[in-house]
């Protein structure tokens, strides 16, 4: 999700210039395009980013620290700065689970694909049985 790929990028600019949410703005405009493309790996461009910009507005997220284009002058509300955070949180617990664990959230999350398999089986199993004779 590209919301959170702006956030990651300001949280990772206030950490490693010590500077607080407050005094940190951002323009969305191409330069800001290349360095998300360039420090995630991805290939959005300025339109999705302006997209995800707009949702981070609706959440609250971010905000406009001063008049100007609607992409302009934006800071990170401390909202936002929790949603990040909570976000990358959850990333690093899901990414060091166990194997089993993983088996485990992997069958939990398809359940109903597994009903449904089930359920195929029993009836063709059932068919087998009564036509089979």
């Amino acid at each position: 999700m590209p919301e959170f790929k702006i956030l990651n990028n300001i949280i990772d600019y206030m950490e490693s210039t010590g500077t607080t949410y407050k005094l940190v703005s951002l323009s969305i405009d191409q330069e800001f395009v290349e360095e998300i493309n360039k420090g995630n790996a991805s290939n959005y461009t300025l339109q999705e980013l302006e997209k995800a910009t707009d949702k981070c507005l609706a959440y609250e997220w971010l905000t406009h620290t001063c008049s100007g284009s609607k992409y302009e002058y934006l800071g990170i509300t401390p909202k936002g700065v929790g949603a990040a955070r909570s976000k990358r949180k959850a990333e690093e617990i899901k990414s060091s689970r166990s194997l089993l664990k993983r088996i485990s959230d992997y069958i939990e999350d398809h359940k109903g694909l597994f009903v449904v398999l089930g359920f195929i089986v029993t009836v063709g199993t059932l068919a087998l049985k009564i036509f089979g004779e």
